[in-house]
């Protein structure tokens, strides 16, 4: 089952949070029931939870340790969790993985009181950074490279994010709602001070956000990664295969989640037959057409090509710190770091995907091209996207 999305709240919130808007509710963690941070949204599948205290929301602002875990739609809730001191997130592959396997607490506040405490935090968009991608095509690699940066704060992966682009496929709140909602979500995550930027990596469905974070923040440095449709598709079923076969309710469930996320696949024919390789199909597909429609409305991104990274790692890095305005002058950590395993110690780690050694079938192969055929005006594997990097 993929371990895509997020799990957050059903937590009983007491009268006292709901009236005040200066309270948070917190609980302490007892144990995780579970591994890995769940599919489905209710958050005591993630942590058995202790006692329920209230303290000044101030907290969520002035903790450095406290950070934003995800979005409760159904109680209308903001979910914050204390992680050690010693975590650096900034440097973590998967902010809401580490988020799940270091937090000691949980803190909830209501939507609306969210709203209220972010407008404390300023952001200059001139210092933002946003990170899209297709998935599976260097984009970890990236924010990893931005973490080595002094003065740099690092956000790859907040579930927050991923679960506005769920509420506005879904229709769970008003836009203008949402939109306050993603405002918010970003400064929240933002909240410390950065001397060089911020840089907000989400997962590849985020770009679904990528036109009302234009409107919010206009003058941020954007990237879109991406990747050749065939190898991609290859590394997706690799990294989030299981090896056996699923049932057809798992099949269900994966479906209806992607639908949530990946508009393309809410909006194939229910009666059809969709296999893994289809909805991951529609997932690259869905990416690259929302890049080409960002730019033709004069949203400006450079994109980066995962051939790239791999002929000439050096030069592309240096491509993308100068795009951004923030090359360091000694690029001895950038370097190093190229030589590492972005993703090490995660279950896409290297090491991880070696013991699932997989490459297409045929039919594989060709069920990819017919979705690409059958799409308005992205046919070829190798589709090359406007203002990509030429090395």
């Amino acid at each position: 089952m993929f371990q895509y999305v997020y799990t957050i709240s059903q937590v009983n919130h007491s009268e006292v949070e709901r009236k005040s808007p200066l309270i948070a509710t917190t609980h302490e963690i007892l144990d995780r029931p579970n591994n890995s941070p769940s599919l489905v949204a209710d958050l005591r599948k993630d942590f058995r939870l202790g006692e329920i205290e209230q303290v000044p929301v101030e907290i969520i602002l002035e903790n450095p340790n406290v950070s934003l875990y995800g979005l409760d739609f159904r109680n209308r809730s903001a979910v914050f969790v204390e992680i050690p001191a010693d975590t650096n997130l900034s440097h973590a592959p998967f902010y809401f993985n580490t988020q799940f396997q270091k937090a000691k607490r949980v803190l909830t506040i209501p939507f609306e009181t969210m709203i209220k405490v972010s407008k404390s935090v300023t952001i200059d968009d001139d210092r933002l950074i946003f990170i899209y991608s297709v998935g599976r095509c260097g984009s970890t690699l990236a924010s990893q490279i931005f973490a080595q940066i002094p003065g740099v704060i690092n956000i790859s992966e907040p579930f927050a994010l991923s679960q506005l682009v769920i509420a506005r496929n879904t229709r769970k709140a008003r836009e203008d709602e949402l939109v306050a909602l993603l405002e918010a979500a970003i400064r929240l995550l933002c909240k410390t001070e950065a001397d060089t930027a911020w840089v907000v990596k989400g997962q590849s469905f985020v770009i679904e956000l990528g036109d009302w974070l234009h409107n919010i923040y206009p003058y941020t440095k954007n990237l879109f990664l991406y990747r050749h449709a065939e190898t991609w598709l290859e590394s997706g079923l690799r990294a989030f295969s299981r090896g056996v076969e699923e049932t057809d309710e798992e099949k269900k469930i994966r479906r209806e989640l992607l639908g949530s996320l990946v508009p393309a696949i809410a909006q194939y024919d229910a009666e059809l037959t969709l296999s893994h390789t289809g909805i991951l199909s529609l997932m690259w597909l869905t990416a690259m057409e929302q890049y080409v429609q960002y730019s033709r409305m004069g949203i400006e991104m450079l994109a980066i090509r995962y051939a790239s990274w791999l002929s000439a790692p050096r030069k592309t890095a240096e491509a993308m710190l100068e795009y951004c305005g923030c090359k360091p002058a000694d690029m001895t950590a950038i370097y190093e770091t190229l030589n590492r395993d972005s993703q090490a110690d995660s279950h896409l780690s290297r090491e991880a995907l070696q013991q699932h050694n997989r490459t297409l079938d045929e039919l594989e192969l060709e069920e990819l091209h017919r979705h690409l055929q059958k799409h308005d005006f992205i046919h070829d594997a190798d589709f090359e996207v406007p203002n990509t990097v030429q090395i």
